[in-house]
């Protein structure tokens, strides 16, 4: 199953493919500036060099791009700042629908990419020494690490 920043960036790559730009510029992450939007892309400045034209200019073209192919059914905002940003966010109906698949999913959306071994060294109190809940706590956490390791898969 996918992040929810995974889908918009899924998104927001398509909007980029569709005008004509390399899909790898689409790098979604979230917002720094929270006031103003929940995640943005600034794909099109680093992409201005590359295509010779104004950062803006991408931007603006991504984000019509983007309405024509999602019109309003995923994104509350998207939209295009100087001096290239676009910033994003997403409807609240999307946000339940993405929770929804999560919790219904035994795992809750945690997968894998491919199974790996994992080695814990976490135990070994020194039989020479008196014990004390340092040792513990060295269990303890392995022990942990371990039940995690094996929820998730490995």
């Amino acid at each position: 199953m996918k992040s929810i920043k995974d889908e918009i960036q899924e998104k927001i790559a398509a909007a980029f493919e569709a005008a004509g730009y390399e899909k790898e510029l689409a790098v979604v992450v979230v917002s720094n500036r929270p006031d103003l939007c929940q995640y943005q892309c600034n794909g099109a400045m680093a992409g201005a060099k590359k295509y010779k034209c104004a950062p803006i200019k991408i931007a603006t073209e991504v984000v019509e791009k983007c309405k024509e192919l999602y019109g309003d059914s995923y994104f509350s905002l998207i939209d295009a700042v100087m001096p290239g940003f676009i910033n994003i966010s997403i409807k609240d109906s999307a946000l339940v629908e993405h929770l929804v698949e999560v919790a219904a999913d035994p795992r809750f959306g945690v997968r894998l990419d491919e199974k790996d071994n994992v080695v814990i060294d976490y135990g070994g109190a020194n039989v020479a020494k008196p014990l004390h809940v340092g040792h513990l706590r060295s269990a303890v956490i392995g022990e942990s690490v371990k039940r995690i390791k094996n929820y998730m898969g490995h």
